[in-house]
């Protein structure tokens, strides 16, 4: 039993480990496609950002796909004027900060919303790339724990029921709370614990999370057990 838990927190100390040497890398790196539709005409309301992305009134929407920082939406049969009419549409609804305009692209922005279309005229397809704030995953064992209040997202690292969470804006105070709840739902079998790591487990997972105080920032991530 000894060697099992020594081994489980070996495992768990070294993902960590590699994770924390990913902090420094462009969030977007761990984006991954997690869900793709072929439509006719639909457009992806349901979908974060898509509120603040209006429908364009010409065009045939063949497919979009969902990653989870970019939604991206490619339109085909779009014309010069349906392109404009667009871009001004655009504007009437608040994007801002414009740095690119022509007949063949779009660059603004909208609050924390970043905006790049492309246009090719000799085909008339467009694509649409909206980048949104990271948000905590809705699926998987992470969803058995929330996101630390007043944290920001800023890389999600693996996916489903393998996955870590980078988060900043954690003090000491909050680490605290935040393993006491992980405790509280189910993650009481304690491997490691200190002022900046914590490792436990449930019956199917390990949960570890590591504070890294000289970043402000807190890593959270749930294993399978193998």
């Amino acid at each position: 039993m000894a060697k099992r838990i020594t081994t489980l927190i070996l495992v768990a100390i070294m993902a960590f480990a590699l994770v924390s040497c990913n902090n420094n890398t462009d969030p977007t790196e761990s984006v991954m496609p997690s869900f793709v539709v072929s439509t006719d005409e639909e457009w992806p309301s349901e979908y974060f950002g898509s509120e603040v992305l209006p429908k364009i009134e010409n065009g045939n929407t063949n497919y979009y796909k969902f990653y989870d920082q970019v939604l991206r939406i490619y339109v085909y049969n779009v014309d010069d004027e349906a392109f404009l009419k667009y871009i001004e549409t655009l504007k009437r609804t608040g994007y801002k900060d414009i740095t690119i305009e022509t007949k063949e692209a779009f660059v603004g922005s909208l609050d924390q919303y970043d905006l790049v279309i492309n246009r090719d005229a000799d085909t008339q397809r467009m694509v649409i790339e909206l980048t949104t704030p990271l948000t905590w995953p809705k699926e998987g064992y992470i969803t058995m724990l929330s996101a630390p209040a007043g944290a920001k997202i800023i890389q999600i690292i693996g996916e489903s029921n393998n996955i870590t969470v980078v988060t900043e804006d954690i003090g000491k105070q909050e680490f605290d709370l935040y393993t006491a709840d992980a405790i509280a739902i189910g993650f009481s079998t304690i491997l490691v614990t200190s002022e900046t790591v914590f490792v436990a487990e449930n019956n199917d997972y390990i949960l570890t999370i590591v504070r890294q105080p000289e970043k402000n920032t807190m890593d959270i991530g749930i294993y399978e057990k193998n």
